[in-house]
């Protein structure tokens, strides 16, 4: 069998797709802190290095100027409805500097789903989160996807 020659382009964008993941940076906002572990896990697994996990909407408040997330989870039921307030102020905060805001929560059906996309949330992702729907978020072939186009998968 003759070896295969992968054109040099195409290691170049690979490179720059690790480099590209390497450097997002992603903030979970959750009060349980067993969601932000297990969240920051799953990231960590795929090679983000670049995950913090806050508590409270303060402390998210306080970092996110510093640290400056490309992805934001944020969990829909922090107290006093705080998650609206952040996710407006963050975008106030972040001004022309883009991020993602994905919604976290056990009801996909969340009473302030409307008034959640209206404060910028454009995902759901329902707990506990389970790695393929964090894949479908993050642009990266689930595992069982990889196994049906690889030759000879199912």
């Amino acid at each position: 069998m003759l070896p295969v020659r992968v054109p040099s382009r195409d290691l170049h964008a690979s490179r720059r797709e690790k480099q590209a993941a390497a450097d997002t940076r992603f903030l979970i906002v959750d009060e349980d802190r067993q969601v932000g572990r297990n969240l920051s896990f799953m990231l960590e697994a795929r090679g983000y290095s670049e995950v913090r996990s806050v508590r409270s909407a303060a402390r998210a408040e306080a970092i996110f100027g510093v640290f400056q997330p490309g992805i934001v989870f944020m969990e829909l039921d922090l107290p006093d409805n705080a998650n609206l307030q952040l996710a407006t102020q963050l975008r106030v905060t972040a001004r022309l500097r883009k991020f993602r805001l994905i919604a976290l929560t056990s009801d996909m059906e969340h009473p302030a789903r409307e008034a959640a996309r209206a404060a910028g949330f454009e995902r759901y992702l329902v707990k506990p989160v389970a790695q393929d729907e964090l894949d479908k978020i993050l642009c990266i072939p689930s595992a069982m996807s990889r196994q049906a186009q690889a030759p000879g998968g199912g």
